[in-house]
């Protein structure tokens, strides 16, 4: 009897004890960007979000906020150095704003071809650039490839040659996007992202341009029923998380993201090209549809590359120039 009292002792005091002691709560990592679910941008991170909660079996909680639900592009980058959340991703566009370097997947022709962007990514350039956002108080470690291609759209005719945009309207976006055009002979119009589709139905733009996945998702066909789509500029997304979060995780736990952000990285350029045919394949159902040809897209590289590469220069600097050189060896 009283080893029977002894043992029920035990189980009680256990009982008791462990009810006392917090079980450890999973890291939340939660994660804001623009795009709305159903975009390949989107799908890659829910896909690594079942990673990294995988590979970390449980100590890892991932949410995402998709659609500018938690934060727009502009209140990202701030609210991930001061730790308002733990991650976001938004466009090289958005980060030129503090890392001009940046501007470099929009100089023409330069990191547009699959291989190039691939050792970009995984090489000396993709480290640099990571470095200098490291600067603004974020922790980058994994870029996305959204698009390599560009659609140029029309009511009336292909916008073929500078004496096709000549005297066209597109909304002026950036200098470095503007540089572009003008050099095509459009004028830039400044428009907010937001009304550019009313600008367009409207007529006060005459040109579309954007990428064939968001032409589709947009319905850009409504408006317009002839597109050029060329290989001239990249749009990619980093993808960063606060300092201080990071310094706090596991050091197994900051492996396992690590590993899995490796195979995000390298799925996301395969996905961005199966999205981009895919989507090219619907517009062509939609709307009249060219594809430059190797020498068309020479022909554009000779008019917009040598103003848009000047500026770059001007206003970066050594640092600019050498980035440049670089991305341009490893393209040959």
């Amino acid at each position: 009897m009283r080893v029977k009292a002894l043992i029920h002792s035990i189980a009680i005091f256990l009982v008791i004890s462990l009810s006392q002691v917090p079980f450890a709560s999973p890291f939340e990592l939660r994660i804001s960007h623009q795009l709305p679910e159903t975009h390949i941008i989107a799908k890659n991170f829910q896909e690594f979000k079942r990673l990294v909660e995988q590979r970390t079996n449980g100590k890892i909680k991932v949410t995402i906020f998709p659609a500018a639900q938690a934060l727009s592009p502009a209140e990202s980058i701030r609210a991930v150095s001061t730790g308002v959340i733990e991650a976001a991703a938004v466009p090289n566009m958005e980060w030129a704003r503090l890392v001009q370097t940046m501007e470099v997947f929009l100089v023409p022709y330069v990191a547009t071809e699959l291989s190039t962007i691939e050792k970009i990514f995984s090489g000396e350039v993709g480290v640099k650039l990571f470095k200098k956002m490291e600067e603004k108080g974020v922790i980058p470690v994994m870029w996305l490839l959204q698009t390599r291609r560009t659609i140029y759209t029309s009511k009336d005719k292909f916008l073929l040659s500078p004496s096709d945009f000549k005297g066209k309207k597109a909304r002026g976006t950036s200098k470095i996007m503007n540089l572009s055009l003008e050099a095509m002979g459009a004028q830039c119009v400044p428009i907010a992202g937001p009304e550019a589709m009313t600008a367009l139905q409207t007529g006060v733009i005459d040109i579309g341009l954007t990428g064939p996945d968001a032409a589709l998702v947009r319905h850009y066909y409504d408006i317009h029923k002839y597109g050029v789509i060329a290989h001239n500029m990249s749009v990619v997304w980093p993808f960063f998380l606060n300092p201080k979060f990071w310094r706090s995780l596991p050091q197994e736990i900051q492996v396992g993201i690590k590993e899995v952000c490796e195979t995000t990285q390298k799925k996301s350029i395969r996905d961005s090209e199966e999205f981009a045919l895919w989507a090219i394949g619907e517009l062509k159902k939609k709307m009249n549809i060219h594809i430059l040809s190797p020498e068309e897209e020479k022909q554009w590289k000779n008019v917009m590359q040598p103003p848009v590469r000047e500026y770059f220069i001007k206003t970066t600097g050594a640092e600019g120039a050498e980035i440049l050189n670089q991305i341009e060896r490893i393209s040959r």
